[in-house]
């Protein structure tokens, strides 16, 4: 998982300060660190809005804080590590936009790969005529159409099985054109194929491309750290205040 930890020594201040100022001391670090995180947090989004394309809000929900408590003077801002309905969690994809380095296999192109219809070391892109969401992803509705048709049991959300020449025989309202992978030697471009069952005429929704290595993009231990130098100090003045007036009731 990636992190980013934020860390306060108090060594200096321990030794200026009176009992009751001590004993309130580690409640106050407490205040500040998480303040803190929580702060780097937004840093941390907004630093996705100006580096990334349109990033989705999943991916901006994947960067959370976990808190210090009394006894663990420990705070951190992480991406969040497990899957949601079958996708990559944020950690697997925006890892190497922070580290660089190749990045993960999604769901359906690993199931591409697994039957063959996806040459190694390739991922997929989506060709001009795929719909895309707002975020210039593919819709979800149409992938789930080409992996049904591809008969790959795909889990991805709002996802039926796999379609089978005899169930499209059976539904005779079945206008839709149908998707394929064109075979090993074929003169087509690596990916997937779309028919037009009006004239025949084929078109590539989605590419096989060569997997090229991402280069470090956004900056998130750097935000973090930076957030954490300008505000720490403040946020640990208003911190110990706090915890000083609670110590006085």
């Amino acid at each position: 998982m990636q992190g980013a930890s934020v860390k306060f020594d108090t060594r200096q201040l321990v030794r200026r300060i009176g009992t009751i100022e001590r004993q309130q001391l580690p409640y106050a670090t407490m205040l500040a660190l998480n303040e803190t995180v929580k702060g780097a947090r937004v840093a941390v989004q907004q630093e996705m809005d100006r580096v990334f394309d349109r990033p989705t809000p999943f991916s901006k929900r994947g960067v959370v804080y976990e808190r210090a408590q009394k006894t663990d003077l420990r705070a951190s801002v992480v991406l969040y590590g497990s899957r949601s309905r079958g996708g990559l969690p944020p950690a697997a994809f925006l890892g190497p936009q922070i580290e660089g380095g190749m990045r993960s296999l999604k769901s359906f192109e690993k199931q591409l790969l697994s039957r063959g219809m996806m040459p190694q070391g390739r991922v997929t892109v989506p060709a001009g005529k795929t719909p895309l969401n707002r975020y210039g992803n593919v819709t979800q509705g149409f992938l789930n159409r080409v992996m049904a048709d591809l008969q790959v049991g795909y889990r991805g959300a709002g996802a039926t099985r796999a379609r089978t020449d005899q169930s499209l025989k059976r539904n005779r309202n079945y206008k839709q054109a149908r998707f394929f992978v064109p075979k090993r030697g074929s003169q087509l471009y690596p990916g997937v194929y779309q028919r037009d069952p009006r004239n025949q005429k084929i078109f590539p929704v989605l590419l096989f491309v060569p997997a090229r290595a991402y280069r470090k993009l956004l900056q998130f231990h750097e935000v973090v750290a930076r957030y954490a130098e300008a505000n720490l100090a403040e946020h640990f003045a208003r911190a110990f205040d706090r915890a000083m007036a609670t110590a006085r009731r």
